[in-house]
């Protein structure tokens, strides 16, 4: 099973990581672009200002666009059934799959056409960056670990588990049972 946050920020990662190799590939190879530094920086604010509204649509309940309605329609974990954890960091910050469907189509179109290209993958780093904190939201508000593939042949299916397990049971003497 794979948290659903940790999800989103392996995804974030790998897509900052090609946008980082691909910035300086194109800083080598091409020059570091030209353009009115007025220019770019108005790109790159409408770009953080349209994917902070797409985060914030996507926290409402809106039918089609919301994210939360998949949230909380999640399942419980079943215990039986369920695959261990993930490690996060030990086991693999970076999606590499992720990282290698960017990177190859990205670096040699802004090689040879654009380089401008480049903020693409930026842009899906912010994308999936907001997700994470949203899906962080909502498990710290209710209480709720969210989780993909506890079942294997449907990883994109939800599941939830409590943010922390139940205390053990106590008798009226506060001694542990047994």
């Amino acid at each position: 099973m794979d948290r659903l946050v940790h999800h989103e920020l392996r995804a974030a990662l790998a897509a900052l990581l090609a946008f980082v190799i691909c910035a300086v590939a194109v800083a080598v190879v091409r020059g570091i672009p030209t353009a009115p530094f007025g220019r770019a920086a108005l790109y790159l604010g409408g770009l953080v200002a349209l994917l902070a509204v797409f985060t914030l649509l996507e926290a409402t309940r809106i039918k089609g666009v919301s994210e939360v309605r998949y949230f909380d329609a999640a399942v419980p974990v079943d215990p039986e059934r369920a695959l261990p954890p993930e490690d996060f960091w030990h086991d693999q910050p970076v999606s590499r799959r992720m990282f290698w469907f960017i990177l190859v189509p990205t670096l040699p179109v802004a090689l040879l056409w654009e380089p401008w290209v480049i903020v693409f993958p930026l842009g899906s780093a912010l994308s999936w960056a907001g997700k994470a904190a949203l899906v962080a939201h909502w498990e710290r508000r209710h209480g709720r670990l969210l989780w993909r593939g506890h079942i294997a042949s449907r990883p994109w299916e939800l599941s939830y588990s409590p943010l922390s397990p139940p205390p053990p049971a106590r008798t009226a003497t506060d001694a542990p049972p047994g």
